[in-house]
């Protein structure tokens, strides 16, 4: 049962999007409304190029009843920051999370936030029985969503996505984080393993591109390795190992000092660079955080009234 006391906040971080924002909340209000449920939406315009996409956030701000809050970006500072600035100015005591393109159905909603409140879980991500995604950005996102859950340890049966619902507290706990590559999906797993999953559907994209580029996988798989595993790291302590006992071998038998001449130019030169280029970018966020650049730059907020 929703309790009378609940607020959902809907965080909806959007880029040049603009027609798709008004079906959108009109759908988000029609759904709400047919069980009562106290909501607010908070749009982000995550630095879009296109002036129509905020004009069209003031307009539903001022056309609807709905309590609307507009964040404008002064530049494009990505999906993950945009909801983090979303949680930060939150009002519910649960959030939830949905793309504004309406591949996230809002008639899903009740499909996340029954499955929360029937095992009591800290989030639920809703994921979706199929995608209509190209066969090249399915293959990228399965490889990388493999790689996340093996090295998260995300519980058995879960799968993250950009569509999900979260109590209060966790916010408040991956609000904690001082990263400035985020990723919610590896914040969260940091922060609570109560996770669960509802199945949904995958909506038709009303305009818009997906955040989720082939190349934006690859940076996100990136992160997800530098940040959180040391593999890189002990993969070059294992080829060191192996180059050591080529040579210590090779000391005694002619054949293991010709082999190790072989793995030294085939492999051990381009390993060298690589963990060079791999050293260089650990130096490289490092000191991004330690200069502490803000993770986005809020030109303004507009609240309703």
């Amino acid at each position: 049962m929703n309790e009378a006391k609940d607020l959902y906040s809907i965080i909806v971080p959007v880029l040049n999007i603009t027609d798709s924002l008004v079906e959108l909340s009109n759908r988000i209000d029609e759904v709400m409304k047919t069980r009562n449920y106290s909501f607010e939406i908070i749009f982000i315009d995550d630095g879009s190029t296109d002036a129509n996409t905020l004009k069209t956030m003031k307009k539903i701000q001022a056309s609807s009843l709905i309590d609307v809050t507009i964040v404008s970006f002064f530049k494009n500072f990505g999906q993950q920051a945009g909801i983090l600035a979303g949680i930060k100015l939150a009002k519910g005591n649960y959030l939830i999370t949905m793309d504004g393109d309406l591949e996230h159905r809002p008639e899903d909603l009740f499909s996340l936030i029954d499955k929360q409140q029937e095992g009591n879980f800290d989030v639920v991500f809703g994921n979706f029985k199929e995608k209509t995604h190209g066969a090249i950005k399915k293959f990228f996102s399965f490889i990388y969503t493999s790689i996340e859950r093996k090295i998260l340890q995300y519980p058995k049966g879960t799968k993250r996505s950009a569509f999900w619902v979260m109590k209060r507290a966790v916010g408040e706990e991956v609000l904690k984080f001082n990263t400035l590559n985020p990723s919610l999906s590896i914040l969260i797993i940091k922060v609570t393993n109560h996770i669960g999953s509802a199945e949904i559907v995958q909506g038709k994209r009303g305009e818009g591109e997906s955040a989720y580029t082939i190349s934006k996988l690859i940076f996100l798989a990136s992160s997800l390795f530098i940040n959180n595993s040391g593999i890189f790291l002990r993969s070059f302590l294992f080829f060191g190992l192996i180059s050591l006992l080529l040579v210590v071998f090779g000391m005694f038998n002619q054949v293991f000092l010709e082999i190790w001449y072989l793995w030294g130019l085939i492999f051990l030169i381009p390993l060298v660079l690589i963990g060079f280029a791999i050293v260089g970018e650990y130096l490289f966020r490092i000191i991004q955080n330690v200069e502490n650049q803000p993770l986005y730059s809020i030109r303004e907020i507009i609240k309703k009234n």
